[in-house]
Formats: C-alpha cells, structure tokens, sequence
C-alpha cells in the first residue's frame, strides 16, 4: 500500500525545526552596521579609561578582545557569536566598561530576536534580563540602579520586539516565495498533464481516421469492384478531412501556451457522443460490420466536457473493432445515462483467424487512454473477452459532470 506523502511545511515550521544553533544568515549592510555599532562602543570605553587612568585594565583589554572575537563570528553565524559575547557581558558586572557592555546586550538581543529559532531567542532575552537586574544591582546609587535598570530593559526589549518583527516579515517574504514556487509546479505539472491528453487525443484521431481508410481500401482491393472502389474512396474522402480538421485543432491547441482559446474551445462543441456514436456506426457498417445501438437517458444533459470524454472512448473502441472484428463481424454500442452517472458498452465479436492483422500495432497505449478518461471524471474501464468469446470494452459510473 503506498505511502501517504507528508504534508508540506510552511517556512515558519521549517525554521523552527531547524537545531538549537541554526539561524539565517545576516544581511551584510546589517553586519556592517553592527560591528560599527561595536567598534563605536568598545572605542568609547577604552578612551574613558585612558582619560581617566592613563592606563587600560586588565579585564577590559580581555572583554576587548573576546569582543573582537564575537564580532568576526557574527560574520559566520549569529548564534555562534552569542556564547563569547555572554562572556563578555558577564565580565561587564566586574570591570568598568558599561557603554560597550549595553551596546553589545542590545544588539545581540535584536540579532537572536532576528535570525535563531524559538528557544534561542528566548534563552537569550532571559539571560539579558537577569544580566539587566545584576547590572543595576551592582551600581553603588539606589537610584541609578534603577533608571539603569529601566532603561536597559526597554531597550532590550525594544530590540527583542524590533528583530521579531523582521523576522516575521523576512518569513512571509519567503513563505510567499515557496508558494510561488509551489503554484509554478502546479502550473508545469497541469501543463504537461495538458499535453499527455493532447497526445492522447492525437493517437485517437490517427489511430482511428488511419485504420478507417486502411481498411476501405483493403475492403475495396477484396471485392474487386467499381462499386466498391467508389464507396471506399468516398468514405476516405470524409474519414481523411475528418482527420485533418481534428490535427489542425490540436495543433492549434499546442501552439497556445495557455491551452484555450475562443478558436479552440469552440471545436469542443463537435466532439458530441450522439454525433461520435451515429458516425462510427456509419463507418463500421460501410467495412460489412453490423452494428446495434442502444442509447438510454439523456444524452444533452452530459457536460460538453463528458461528452467529448465519451466520445474519444468510443472512437478508440470502434477503431479496435475495425482493426480486430473483421467483415461479417457484429458489434454492440449501449450508453446510459442516469442522474448522475453514465455507463457506455462496446461489444464485438472477434473474427476467428486474425493472422492477417499481426502488423497492426498492439501497444495498448488506446485502452490505457480510455481508463484515464474515465478515471478523471470519477469512472472505471474494464475491458476484455466475455463468457461469449466477444470483446468488450465497459466504462462504469462516469460522471456527467
């Protein structure tokens, strides 16, 4: 029993599936702007510190350069960046340096918000809160400790809610863009399902307008007569014209990328089942085959597009009871039309020696078109020899519509 295929997942589900250390790639512009931002910071520290001591300590000059450090990984991955500038922020609450150390918390807050999946994100955001409460915990006045606290908070939070809000918006870019891509895969799947049909129609059209004029004159060659010679080249007169106009429609039909047009669509109307059922008839019984109709129901209530559907099936039918029932041979066309579903029934006897036909084709590529037909409107085609020894081809519970 085949597999159900597994649904497709959007790029938000996508993302979020992906491991604790994966995220998008920044835009460069954003990571020139960062280290900027970073440079700008960690400069304004060094050169307060000059000012004031005339000298650089030691665990600002080691917060310094694993700043540099987390500043060239933000070049390669977001999250990897994350781990050494924590570092640098936990050595923040022990050595002077707050203009960088704030810097950094905001910018690493809005970069997570922006490009790591969910867990990240806000393992970061918790982790820059409690590094917020130390912080202004650590200042010596009461009251700077607060509006630090304060205006830390907002400020991490106001950059967690910026890189969120890029972050949804970059995910419906990019989930409008795989929606795209999945409408263009559609459109080329219908279009090549398009030309199969095309394709199919075109071996029904030949298939059967060929065998027709093949067999009057093979009909006419046996009798031997003026008579004969007339009527055969009368009926492949009408059989050849028929055939030119349906290959000029399905040309036409392929030159159109689109596969309708006015022109095209209109030649719809022609392939009627009840006009199919009386021409095939009249070209059987032309070859000495008998031929008995049985029509039940309505046939105007079939869509145009089941009548055409039906009408290509029984061309296929009668043209294999051409090339295998042979003169003499009796044939049995019966279509019902219910309310809602539709049978049709091709019988025919099978001449006994069929060693004449061995260079007709037997690919089976026909019958394989009549299951297809009625498989897309809901049907079944089942075909083979009864308990009577005739050919029967049988399309079950079509629907009309």
């Amino acid at each position: 029993m085949p597999s159900t295929p597994e649904p497709l997942r959007s790029v938000a589900e996508e993302f979020e599936a992906g491991g604790f250390w994966s995220c998008r790639q920044l835009n460069k512009w954003v990571l020139v702007v960062v280290t900027l931002a970073c440079g700008i910071g960690l400069g304004t520290d060094v050169i307060y510190e000059l000012t004031a001591d005339r000298e650089i300590p030691l665990g600002l000059a080691v917060a310094g350069a694993l700043s540099v450090g987390c500043v060239m990984l933000l070049w390669v991955c977001v999250t990897y960046a994350v781990p050494p500038g924590l570092l640098v922020l936990v050595m923040a609450l022990f050595v002077d340096g707050m203009a960088y150390s704030v810097t950094l918390a905001v910018l690493l807050t809005g970069l997570t918000s922006l490009t790591s999946t969910a867990r990240f994100r806000r393992g970061t955001l918790v982790f820059m809160i409690v590094w917020t409460v130390l912080v202004s915990v650590g200042l010596d006045d009461p009251l700077t400790g607060t509006l630090a606290f304060f205006g830390i908070s907002i400020a991490v939070l106001v950059a967690y809610a910026i890189g969120g809000a890029f972050r949804r918006a970059t995910t419906a870019r990019l989930q409008t863009r795989q929606e795209l891509e999945q409408l263009e895969q559609r459109h080329r799947k219908a279009v090549a399902a398009e030309r199969k049909s095309i394709a199919r129609d075109l071996h029904d059209i030949v298939a059967h307008d060929i065998t027709i004029i093949a067999m009057q004159a093979r009909a006419a060659q046996m009798k031997d007569t003026e008579e004969a010679y007339r009527e055969a080249v009368q009926v492949i007169g009408r059989s050849s014209r028929e055939a030119l106009n349906d290959l000029r429609r399905m040309l036409a039909l392929l030159k159109n990328e689109d596969v309708v047009d006015d022109e095209v669509s209109s030649s719809a109307s022609e392939l009627d089942v009840r006009r199919g059922c009386e021409s095939f008839a009249e070209s059987l019984q032309s070859l000495g085959i008998t031929v008995h109709r049985g029509i039940t129901g309505d046939l105007g209530s079939l869509s145009r597009s089941a009548s055409a559907a039906l009408y290509r099936m029984l061309q296929e039918c009668t043209t294999n009871v051409v090339k295998f029932a042979g003169a003499g041979a009796q044939c049995w066309i019966e279509i019902d039309v219910g309310s809602e579903h539709v049978t049709m029934c091709v019988t025919n006897t099978v001449a006994a020696d069929q060693s004449e036909l061995d260079g007709w084709s037997r690919s089976g590529a026909g019958l394989i078109g009549v299951q297809d037909r009625a498989a897309a409107f809901g049907g079944a085609a089942e075909f083979g020899f009864d308990e009577q020894g005739r050919w029967r081809v049988r399309v079950d519970r079509m629907k009309k519509a």
